[in-house]
Parts: structure tokens; C-alpha cells; sequence
């Protein structure tokens, strides 16, 4: 696998230069290489984003909002129902479409740059995570769709179920105006974490108690989902700072260090009450309205992560069962907690 990287270059190359005129749209050339790689289409909704915002900026929010409508959501009207809107109701939907309209304008020329990036074979971070993730897992194969979209400043990538009837998480989703406030190797760390939940979905819905989204409905499945991707993406980027991997700055990842184990026996009861995913989320998520901290889950699964990693490895834990799973979880949180026990005896 060490020559795969090397051999789509090649490709690549011959293409341009088979086809000069092919040099001229570059991004289309390298667009159509990455599809055939992936073996699924690849769409940008960002073409059309740019579109809508070149007609739409200079009018007024109500304009903005029937521009937005027409020429963007209701084009992809199943990305935006399912991987943004979701659950949302009306109301809610419109103030995320107007907060995003709001705060968008300042990352305009940063997506346009994204955009003549994102599919550049020397520049990509996407394709550059595609082709490490390929070397470091070979067995992965991708099998849905992936968008280049918009995430109304909800999330950098995500999993979710587009065109799925079944809800089953299959399909990446990408989002520009996140992703293009990053550096380059911020950007790939989070493209190489959601092909990482691609790869272990893959394994995990072939489960007969997970056929369905209500098997994530328990805290302990986001703790090891989200730690082990933590930990995939330091596997496909070994030399990395460590607050890159879970998009904490340093100050950050040296408070969540300090409050591990107390938060270990937080999130412990959690699982063992079991807790509905209105106490739980907030672990996940940067929220100033919460007493969780901000994103401790991703610190804590990637703790008990690597502790599992130990004794049994990445590639065999990505073949564990739900089951398997909680009894790590639960097993390494307990010494997690422990350990501040045994500090304060200490003293």
C-alpha cells in the first residue's frame, strides 16, 4: 500500500497530460479521478453555494432566504433534511438557515479557496486524507456517497443516513464553511476521523442489535465511537500534536487531563444509569449551557481507547460488539475514577 499513494498521482498526471484541455478544469479532472476511486459520486453543493451568494449578497434577508431556498436547499433537499436539519422543527430550521446567513459572509473567500482546493491532488485535504486512510487500513472500502457541503456551521464532517431509508450512517458529509477556517492539517485530522467512523460502521451495523440508530441510544456507544475515530485518525496522522486530534487547543487538553478521572466517574454513572441522550450529548458538543465539559467525551473514549488499544488493538476493537464494548468502556472508566481515589489517599 506504501505505492497507492504514488500510483494515483501517476494517474492523475497521465490524465492532464493525455488530455491538455483537461488542464484547464482541473478540479473537474480530479473530481471524476476521485470518484472513480471511491467507486461513488462525489457531489459539491458548494458550486452552487457560491452561485447563490454572488446573486444573494448584497439583497435583503428575506431575499437571501428565497435565494437560499431555490437555488441551494432545495437541490439537495434530503442532505439538508438529514444531515443538517435533522430533527429540527420549522421554527428551528429557520433560525439556523438565519444564523448561518449572518455569520457566513466572513468565510466567504476561505470556502471559495476550500472549493479550488478540495479536489487539487497536491493540495487536497480530503484527497490527502483519503490516501492516508487507504495505506494505514487497507481493508477499507468507501460505499456511499460524499458530499462537499454546507453544515450551517453545525459540524467540520459527519456520518449521516442520506438517501438511507433505513437511518443506517453511511454517507460523508463535509462541512466547507467549518472546514475552511482550518489549517491544512486540522482539516485532514477531521476528514481522516469520518472516514474512520465509515470504516468501523461498516463492521458495527452488521451487528443484529445495532440494524438500527436506537443501538447508539446508550452513553457508552458515542464514548468508544468518537475515542476510537480519536484514535484512528492518530493512526493514519501518527506525528501530529495530540490537542490536534480531539480539536482541542492545548490549554484545553491540559485542563481536560487535570479533571480525567473525575469526569471518568461522571460519565461512568451515566452509563450505569442509563441515560437518555439529552444528559449525555453535551459531553460531545462545545456548550456553554451545560455542566459537562466541552467535548470530555471525545478526551474520555480516546483515554479508554488507548488503555483497550493495549491488550487487543485498533483493527480488533473496530470488530467488538456493542456488548464488547460497554464492558471496556465501563472497565476503564472504573480505573480511570480509581485513580483519583487512590491520589486522594495519597494525600
Amino acid at each position: 500500500m506504501a505505492s497507492f499513494r504514488r500510483t494515483v498521482l501517476g494517474i492523475g498526471a497521465i490524465l492532464l497530460l493525455a488530455h491538455p484541455s483537461l488542464a484547464q478544469s482541473r478540479s473537474i479532472s480530479y473530481q471524476s479521478l476521485l470518484e472513480r476511486l471511491l467507486d461513488h459520486r462525489v457531489i459539491n453543493i458548494v458550486d452552487d453555494f457560491l452561485v447563490f451568494w454572488d446573486q444573494a449578497k448584497d439583497k435583503t434577508p428575506g431575499v437571501q432566504r428565497r435565494l437560499w431556498r431555490r437555488l441551494v436547499e432545495n437541490r439537495y433537499r434530503d442532505y439538508f433534511d438529514r444531515a443538517v436539519y435533522r430533527t429540527a422543527d420549522p421554527k428551528m430550521r429557520r433560525a439556523m438557515l438565519d444564523d448561518f446567513l449572518i455569520r457566513v459572509p466572513s468565510q466567504i473567500e476561505s470556502i471559495r479557496e476550500f472549493n479550488s482546493t478540495i479536489f487539487d491532488l497536491r493540495a487536497s485535504p480530503l484527497i490527502d486524507a483519503y490516501f492516508n486512510f487507504k495505506v494505514r487500513f487497507p481493508e477499507y472500502q468507501h460505499r456511499g456517497d460524499l458530499y462537499i457541503g454546507l453544515s450551517m456551521f453545525r459540524f467540520d464532517g459527519a456520518v449521516r443516513p442520506v438517501q438511507n431509508e433505513a437511518g443506517v450512517p453511511d454517507t460523508l458529509c463535509l462541512g466547507a464553511e467549518v472546514l475552511s477556517g482550518y489549517t491544512r492539517e486540522q482539516a485532514r485530522i477531521a476528514i481522516a476521523h469520518e472516514f474512520f467512523h465509515l470504516y468501523h460502521f461498516g463492521f458495527l451495523f452488521q451487528q443484529p442489535e445495532q440494524n438500527s440508530p436506537a443501538g447508539f441510544r446508550t452513553p457508552h456507544m458515542p464514548l468508544m465511537i468518537e475515542g476510537m475515530a480519536v484514535a484512528g485518525a492518530e493512526a493514519v496522522y501518527p506525528n501530529e500534536a495530540h490537542h490536534l486530534y480531539l480539536h482541542f487547543t492545548e490549554e484545553e487538553l491540559a485542563a481536560g487531563k487535570q479533571d480525567l478521572a473525575q469526569n471518568a466517574e461522571r460519565f461512568l454513572q451515566l452509563i450505569r444509569e442509563g441515560a437518555p441522550p439529552e444528559e449525555y450529548e453535551p459531553w460531545f458538543i462545545h456548550s456553554h449551557f451545560s455542566e459537562a465539559p466541552a467535548r470530555g467525551g471525545y478526551l474520555l473514549g480516546y483515554e479508554a481507547t488507548k488503555r483497550v488499544m493495549g491488550a487487543y488493538g485498533l483493527e480488533q476493537m473496530i470488530r467488538m460488539t456493542p456488548a464488547e464494548l460497554r464492558e471496556h468502556a465501563e472497565e476503564q472508566l472504573s480505573v480511570m475514577a480509581n485513580e483519583r481515589i487512590l491520589l486522594m489517599a495519597a494525600h
